[in-house]
Order: C-alpha cells, then sequence, then structure tokens
C-alpha cells in the first residue's frame, strides 16, 4: 500500500508534467496580453497628450520612453487573475469544477459582466460632456476593474470548455464578453487619457511647477525626455495649452533670477 509521501510525490509529478504541457500555451498567452496592454498604454499614452495637442511630442522621444507610459499592472493582473482563476495545476479538484461557487460566479460575470461594462462607458461619457471630470476618471478605474475581471471570467470557461472538462459549456456569452473587451481596452485608457489631461490642465493640477532662466512666466512640467523637457504656462489662452521643448538645464523648481536685469538694476543704482 503506497506511503503518503509516495502519493504526493506522484501528485507534485503530475501537477509538473501538467504545467508543463501547458507552459507553451501560457507563453502564449503572455505574450498576446504583453501585446494588448502596452498598445492600451499607447492609446492612453497618445489621447493624453492629443488633449493638449501636443502630438508632435511622440515624434520626438525614444520608442522604449514611449511604451514606458503603458499598462504594465495591466498585465501583471490579467495573468495573475488567469492563474488564479483557473487554477490548472489543482488536478483533483477538476472534476467538480463547475459546481463550486467560483466556477458560478464566473458564469455569472459572463453573463452579466459586458452590459454592466458597456453602461458604465456611457456613464463616463455622458460624465465627461458634462466636465465632471474626477467622477468620469474614477468610474474609469472602476471599469478597468470590471475588465479584468470578465477578462479572467471568460478565459476560465474557455479553459473549462476545451479542456473537456465541462463540453456542454456555451460560450456565446463569452465571445461576446471578448468583444466589449475588446472594445473597452481602446475606449477606457483612451478617456482615460483625455480625462486625465483635462484635468492636469487646470492650475490646480499635480503637475510640478518650473520655471526657465530668464523667463518670468510660471510653467508646468508636462514630460521629460532625457536632455528635452517639455513644458507650458500655468495660465493661457484658448482650449488647449501652448506646450514647448525646452533643454533641461533652462528649467528650475523655484524662480530664477535674471542676472542680466540685475546687472542693469545695480548698474543703474550705481549711477545715482
Amino acid at each position: 500500500m503506497p506511503s503518503n509521501d509516495d502519493k504526493k510525490i506522484e501528485e507534485a509529478r503530475a501537477n509538473a508534467h501538467r504545467l508543463i504541457e501547458q507552459g507553451p500555451k501560457v507563453f502564449i498567452a503572455l505574450f498576446t496580453v504583453t501585446i494588448v496592454a502596452y498598445l492600451s498604454g499607447s492609446v492612453y499614452t497618445r489621447s493624453y497628450f492629443s488633449a493638449f495637442g501636443a502630438s508632435w511630442i511622440l515624434e520626438e522621444v525614444p520608442v522604449a520612453m514611449y511604451f514606458s507610459q503603458s499598462w504594465i499592472p495591466l498585465l501583471l493582473i490579467l495573468f495573475f487573475g488567469y492563474v488564479a482563476t483557473t487554477n490548472l495545476t489543482r488536478i483533483e479538484e477538476r472534476g467538480n469544477l463547475t459546481r463550486t461557487t467560483r466556477f458560478k460566479i464566473s458564469v455569472a460575470a459572463v453573463r452579466y459582466g459586458p452590459w454592466l461594462l458597456l453602461a458604465l462607458l456611457g456613464i463616463t461619457s455622458l460624465l465627461s460632456s458634462l466636465e465632471y471630470l474626477s467622477a468620469a476618471i474614477a468610474l474609469l478605474l472602476v471599469a478597468i476593474a470590471v475588465l479584468l475581471f470578465l477578462c479572467a471570467s471568460a478565459l476560465e470557461l474557455f479553459v473549462v470548455r476545451f479542456s473537456k472538462i465541462d463540453p456542454e459549456i456555451d460560450l456565446s456569452r463569452a465571445y461576446l464578453s471578448l468583444a466589449v473587451i475588446a472594445v473597452a481596452l481602446y475606449v477606457v485608457p483612451a478617456k482615460l487619457g483625455t480625462n486625465r489631461a483635462w484635468v492636469d490642465q487646470q492650475d490646480t493640477s499635480s503637475l510640478l511647477t518650473v520655471y526657465l532662466r530668464g523667463d518670468m512666466t510660471t510653467y508646468k512640467l508636462l514630460f521629460t525626455s532625457e536632455e528635452r523637457w517639455y513644458v507650458f504656462p500655468t495660465r493661457y489662452e484658448g482650449s488647449e495649452p501652448p506646450v514647448k521643448a525646452v533643454a533641461a538645464t533652462d528649467v528650475s523648481f523655484g524662480p530664477v533670477r535674471n542676472d542680466a536685469t540685475t546687472r542693469s538694476g545695480a548698474g543703474a543704482l550705481r549711477g545715482q
């Protein structure tokens, strides 16, 4: 009769064998999600700078710096949500997986989640048009959470269906969920970038206040790229601030005294 240690060893071997079998699929999924995450990040960045009328910045900065704005947290949450939801290594529970509360929650999420996500997108569009920007941003963050949970739930249904755990599962709602997710992965970052830009254009924005050498105007720091920094005046006319690129050496975080003016004033005092 095999001992408990032998059973544990056999279970560990079975789990390791299953992980090896699923490895290529996991890597493909990771690669796909990585591409999606970077694309979502690029949509957010373009929308953000477009609201400033400064899309030209993206033509000047390195590609690596441009992609640094992408949603790396989205990649991590999607992956760990997928692993936590499907739990492929727990072979002993596969027969009862469709009866668990977790699976029932996933089914309910796939059934009602797309409509909730679409409703959130509609409400945020309305709030943005009414200039309730803080509320719109808060709801967009909620939409991101709904999107991630919906994605993990839909993936679980696909895994259960194509792993032949329950071949009778209807995937029509799951396909609808994927379609809504694809739309949301573009709409959510686009709206979030635009709304965030509108908030940052205000005098009370959290952007750093900076000053330029020989210029008494107060500026906000929009973006930095190696030796070129991009700033715009805190007060401006029109709907878009005039963004300009300046050398990093000309930027100060405190008022800069104009030496030429100071010397001129000092000479005038001596002449008196």
